[in-house]
């Protein structure tokens, strides 16, 4: 069926629907273009891919996803933004229109506006709104014109009618006060006529008991009761008796008031009746009692029964709650709280509670609480009514009704539960949280309950598990490793721990606890505390406790402790033997150990002087060898005392074999005492080396001293001491010596060869220096720029050098220096001759050579300037100043230089211009000669500093810290004179004005100036001169003569101007100048002759010269208007004198005097009653008096009414119409018929005022 042809719609198809689409159904319209497209528009092209088909299906949808809001709700807020918009432009226009102006940021504003709306629309792609890019240019163009008209005040075709629409769409004029008023909000003024005066005829009195239907209640432990009142309307009573129906008992009980306490009711009620603005009387009569209350027989003074009221009056116990909770005040995270709300009163009843969790308050209420298979009249559908006397009150007896609070607390921290109101079935409610402090201790702890939440306690094993056992010394206790985590345990809370073992033996095969379990516990106050246990075995966590809150068993849970073996020594020792004598030097001793690892060995070693000294061997396995080998030749013992390992410290060890013994004589041996203790000598020197020797004296000691394969060998003997110092011959040759030891034999005659050896470096010469020759001299010429000369230097030996010198020219003394290179400098900074004292390198002194052993330093002069003074030219100090020019004068001086040819000066040039700004510029110049010219700025005005900082010859660059020479000169600016505003049109009236304008001159230069002034004719007039020749400030406010301005424009030009310091500036074509225009002042003529006017009316003046005009007007002060046409009119908002002043016009600006003065009045005032509504109750045939008070000007005329008493549901109907008159302030009228009388008009001498145009005025 989609193949079928069908002819097109009255509408186009929407271009966003004829897509396929998933998520929303297509239109008819829309399914319908796609099958004509389909079957009039064949394609023979392939189809496009699958992707490409997507991609510009997904182009083509709207911006705004037809899911999201469908195609006419987009055209729809896209055409209501384009009406808003429009309705803000026509507002913006009525703006521009109201003030006569033109705004160009308004053109602009709706310039961006409009182009951003139009061309932003096609970019969201609505259907139907796709507009193309031709057509969105021309309306915009069509915009930009529009806007051009409208914002810049052209007038329209159809202006007149909009504005006209406007005016009735907004129906508010301008006042005298210049503000927009609407006329009717002035004369629809009711403050004019006040008051009414109601007369009722009584009719038979009437008692009611609490009309206005009130809700009492009896508050607990009261003794004052309540008062119910009684309302007496236009009667005295007699006798009064009340019914109360109890509660309990469903009986009917007659209080009959005390005939004393109705006397006093009646003298009241007469008192009251004096003022006649007073109704009715209210008595209270208090009852202490909860019941239903009713009138019953009410008597007045003529034992006649008054007309009462039955409904029945409800008097409860006021609704009580309070918090039944348990006793304790501690509970626990995720406890319940175990809470219930009793509530009693008369149901159904409402309770709000409040809940705070540390701090933060949550409100809830229960509503509709009543006991089960309860029933009230209360709770019926609103047809039914509140039974009346005789009946069942049941319903009314309070109640108590308990509601549980269950909730799981997961937050820790403090809890407050308190109750905050309760309200009962009649509207009775208590506010606890008001009457807080009225509440007594008892009441208090009922209605809140406050207990804090506590985290509950975490236990685990720290460091302790199946496999990482718990090792403990037998017969030793050591504390249960126990991580107990209390957040928030207040001070002095005890904890518990229990856990449960099993004896070692006692395990099962998988590690478990066996059949034999005990039970073990531990408390504390201190969470930090843990239990002491020794018994090897199975440790498992069990509980956990802290206050009354039982904590979680977190894993690790279980500990095995263990009691390791004690460790044990085994000492095996054998001698070790001499090889030339044959006996012991040593023990070699092992060591066989069981117990835990690492172990730790101490032994003594007593020597055979007594001397003990102690050792510690440390073994990280079960076995390790230890030798002990004596220096000294002695007798020694050596004692096992104890041993350690990680887990028994200091076991004593016991037996004959922990005491080893040995007499040891070790071998002779000497060393020198200082390892790596090779020498480096200088040449005729010897070196000292210090032979340390162990073993029995006397000793005998060789050594040989081996130099260029040649050895000498010497000898000593009967050396008492454990040292001696070898002295070396002194060297006289360099080269490499070896002194080596050969053998030393002590007592015994056992001799030991020896290999101890040290090498000694001799020098082969002594260090020279001297210095070196530049251009074969000792002699040098430099520039002294602070540089440092460089002295060469001749150095012979082994580097680092250090050298003494001194300038025999400076009394400095001797300077040490050190130099690395032989061929290195000594450097410089002032000149003089230098002489070598003495030279020493790293090891050895040295000699100077006498030739080389002085350098002589001297400098070339330095380049120097100078200024070639002149009688132009003068010096203050040691600046030198330059007689003042006029800006754009030549002028220059002459520089002297010195030196060496040729020369490169460096100076800046400091402008300082006359308004602060300061500015620098580098400048340089070269010279051959000794004589310079230098010409001087003179192209702009200001203080000019030249300061020659640089001078630098063929020798010398220029010296940063040289003596700078200065040369000063003021540059005078040209006089200049403009025009304040330039190119500002003034305008002139042909008669001077009181406050005319004056054309303003700003002059810069020093006073007196001299300015000419140009005034050309637009009218063909030749061109005159006017001369100002004396001005003695920098302002000057000119005034032309009226002979010099002709009737229309003219032209105003400065042509010349010259200050007191004889500078001159003259403007040619272009000079500054502003446009006159000289004009007739308008004139303003009242429409009506009459100078009397009311307020609300209309003042209108018309007016000549040409628009806008702007008035000049007295009323409670001056104010200023504008009236863009020739008419002029203000509404009359207040009273007052009004006279226009003065009067200009736009196009002249000339203000003319004036003086129409009108007088506004007041509209008149009455007030009935003194504005009030008094209600008067009499009886057939009374009088009462109205009082009609009057504002003005006497006399006055009014018109009043009297309708009949307005009832609900009814109209009230005027029945009469009076008119009267009073030529004084007040007036009293007597009247006896029923009504209310109100004043409908009045009249003074110059105005009037009714309601009833009022009314009609309103309807319209």
């Amino acid at each position: 069926m989609s193949a079928t042809p069908r002819l097109r719609s009255g509408y186009p198809s929407t271009p966003g629907t004829a897509a396929p689409r998933r998520n929303i159904q297509e239109t008819p319209s829309s399914v319908g273009s796609v099958s004509s497209k389909a079957s009039f528009n064949k394609s023979t092209t392939l189809p496009l891919a699958p992707e490409q088909a997507a991609r510009q299906n997904q182009a083509g949808q709207p911006l705004i996803p037809l899911t999201l809001l469908d195609a006419p709700q987009q055209r729809f807020y896209a055409f209501a933004v384009y009406v808003l918009l429009w309705a803000w432009k026509l507002y913006d226009w009525l703006k521009v229109v109201e003030e006569g102006d033109s705004s160009w940021w308004l053109f602009l504003k709706w310039i961006f506006i409009d182009f951003a709306f139009l061309f932003g629309l096609p970019e969201l792609r609505i259907p139907w709104l796709e507009l193309s890019q031709l057509l969105v240019t021309s309306v915009f163009t069509s915009h930009l014109v529009i806007n051009y008209m409208l914002m810049f005040n052209i007038p329209l075709p159809w202006q007149s009618f909009f504005l006209g629409l406007a005016k009735v769409l907004y129906d508010r004029e301008l006042s005298i006060s210049e503000q927009n008023v609407k006329i009717s909000n002035i004369l629809n003024n009711h403050s004019l006529i006040m008051g009414k005066q109601i007369i009722n005829i009584l009719p038979e009195g009437s008692a009611v008991l609490n009309p206005e239907q009130m809700p009492y209640c009896i508050p607990a432990n009261s003794k004052n009761g309540i008062s119910l009142p009684i309302y007496f309307n236009s009667t005295i009573p007699a006798q009064i008796e009340l019914i109360h129906v109890d509660l309990d008992t469903n009986k009917e009980k007659t209080i009959k008031i005390s005939s004393r306490e109705v006397n006093k009711i009646a003298k009241h009620i007469k008192d009251q009746s004096a003022d006649p603005e007073t109704a009715g009387f209210k008595w209270e009569y208090t009852v202490n009692r909860a019941g239903v209350y009713r009138l019953g027989k009410v008597l007045d003074t003529y034992q006649l029964e008054i007309q009462r009221g039955t409904k029945d009056t409800y008097v409860v116990d006021c609704p009580q709650a309070r918090i039944l909770a348990a006793d304790s005040s501690q509970r626990c995270i995720n406890d319940l709280s175990d809470l219930s709300l009793e509530v009693k009163g008369t149901p159904p009843l409402k309770i709000v509670y409040s809940r705070t969790i540390n701090g933060k308050n949550h409100g809830f209420h229960f509503q509709s609480l009543q006991p089960d298979g309860f029933s009230s009249p209360l709770l019926g559908s609103a047809a039914d009514i509140l039974p009346d006397g005789g009946e069942d009150v049941s319903w009314v007896r309070p109640a108590r009704v308990t509601v549980s609070l269950n909730e799981s607390m997961v937050k820790s921290g403090t809890y407050q539960y308190s109750v905050d109101e309760v309200h009962d079935a009649f509207g009775n409610q208590v506010k606890y949280s008001e009457n807080v402090d009225g509440l007594d201790q008892a009441s208090a702890r009922d209605r809140v309950k406050t207990f804090a939440v506590k985290n509950r306690p975490t236990v685990r094993m720290h460091g302790c598990d199946l496999r990482n056992a718990l090792k403990v010394p037998k017969r030793t206790s050591k504390s249960l490793p126990i991580d107990l985590r209390v957040d928030d345990s207040a001070p002095g809370t005890t904890h518990q721990v229990e856990w449960k073992f099993s004896p070692i033996d006692t395990l099962t095969n998988n590690g478990d606890h066996g059949d034999h379990v005990t039970v073990g516990s531990f408390s504390s106050k201190d969470s930090k505390a843990m239990p002491k246990v020794s018994a090897p075995g199975l440790y498992t966590l069990t509980s956990v406790s802290s206050g009354s809150c039982e904590g979680e068993i977190d894993e690790p849970s279980t500990c095995l402790l263990l009691n390791p073996l004690e460790p044990h020594l085994s000492v095996r020792a054998e001698e070790i033997p001499d090889k030339c004598a044959g006996n012991s030097i040593g023990l070699r001793v092992n060591l066989d150990l069981v117990g835990s690892p690492p172990f730790k060995v101490h032994y003594d070693i007593v020597g055979s002087d007594g001397h003990v000294e102690p050792k510690v061997h440390s073994v990280q396995g079960l076995r390790s060898q230890l030798e002990l080998i004596p220096r000294d030749s002695s007798r020694q013992r050596y004692i096992f005392k104890s041993i350690s390992d990680s887990v028994y410290e200091n076991i004593p060890l016991t037996g004959q074999d922990m005491t080893l013994e040995q007499e040891v004589k070790p071998a002779a041996q000497a060393s020198f005492a200082h390892a790596n203790q090779n020498s480096n000598v200088c040449l005729d020197s010897n070196v000292d080396l210090d032979v340390t020797l162990r073993g029995e004296p006397p000793f005998n000691l060789e050594w040989e001293l081996v130099h260029d394969g040649k050895r000498k060998t010497e000898r000593v003997t009967g050396l008492e001491s454990s040292s001696y110092t070898i002295r070396t011959p002194t060297f006289t040759r360099g080269g490499e010596y070896i002194l080596a030891l050969s053998s030393v034999q002590d007592q015994r005659g056992c001799k030991t060869f020896l290999q101890d050896q040290v090498k000694i470096a001799v020098r082969r010469q002594r260090p020279r220096g001297a210095f070196g020759l530049i251009d074969q001299k000792h002699t040098i010429m430099a520039v002294d720029n602070n540089d440092r000369v460089r002295l060469p230097l001749r150095l012979q030996g082994d580097g680092p050098w250090t050298i003494s010198y001194r300038n025999l020219n400076d009394s400095a003394g001797t300077i040490t220096r050190q130099v690395d290179q032989p061929n290195g400098v000594l450097t410089v900074n002032s000149r003089g001759v230098y002489e070598l004292l003495d030279v020493r390198d790293t090891h050895c002194p040295g000699t100077v050579d006498p030739t080389g052993s002085t350098f002589q330093v001297d400098w070339y002069p330095r380049p120097e300037i100078s200024i070639v003074e002149t009688d132009s030219v003068s010096k203050t100090g040691s600046v030198f100043v330059k007689q003042e020019v006029c800006e754009g004068d030549i002028d220059g001086f002459e520089v002297h230089l010195q030196g060496s040819p040729p020369y490169r000066v460096d100076y800046k040039v400091h402008q300082r211009s006359p308004q602060g700004a300061k500015a620098i510029s580098p400048r340089e110049f070269d010279a051959a000669l000794s004589r310079a010219a230098i010409s001087m700025d003179t192209s702009k005005a200001g203080e000019y500093t030249y300061e020659f900082h640089g001078l630098s010859d063929n020798l010398y660059n220029a010296d940063p810290k040289g003596k700078v020479l200065t040369v000063q000169q003021r540059v005078n600016a040209k006089p200049a004179a403009t025009f304040t505003k330039p190119g500002q049109h003034f305008k002139f009236c042909m008669e001077e004005q009181e406050h005319e304008d004056k054309i303003p001159l700003t002059l810069t230069g020093v006073a007196p100036f001299f300015v000419e002034v140009e005034i050309k004719h637009q009218t063909g007039s030749p061109v005159e001169t006017y001369h100002v020749p004396s001005i003695n400030s920098n302002s000057y406010a000119m005034q032309i003569p009226r002979k010099h301005l002709r009737l229309g424009s003219q032209q105003l030009r400065i042509r010349r101007v010259r200050d007191a310091r004889g500078c001159q500036q003259k403007y040619d074509v272009g000079g500054p100048s502003i446009q006159i225009q000289l004009y007739d002042a308008p004139s303003i003529y009242p429409l009506e002759s009459r100078e009397d006017y009311c307020v609300g009316e209309r003042i209108a003046y018309t007016l000549s010269g040409t628009p806008p005009f702007d008035i000049s007007y007295e009323f409670n002060g001056k104010w200023n208007a504008k009236s863009q046409t020739t008419s002029f009119r203000r509404v009359a908002e207040k009273p007052g004198d009004f006279t226009i002043t003065s009067i200009s016009d736009k196009a002249s600006e000339c203000r003319a005097s004036v003086r129409l003065p009108k007088a506004i009045h007041p509209l008149p005032s009455v007030q009935i009653s003194r504005g009030k509504q008094s209600q008067a109750d009499i009886h057939e045939g009374g009088k009462v008096d109205i009082l009609f008070e009057f504002w003005g000007t006497p006399p006055f005329e009014f018109t009043f009414t009297r309708s009949t008493n307005a009832k609900k549901g009814q109209k009230s109907v005027i029945l009469e119409t009076r008119h009267d008159i009073s030529y004084e302030h007040s007036k009293i009228v007597t009247a006896s018929q029923e009504g209310t009388y109100e004043v409908v008009a009045i009249k003074d001498k110059f105005c009037s005022y009714s309601t009833q145009q009022t009314d009609k005025r309103d309807k319209k």
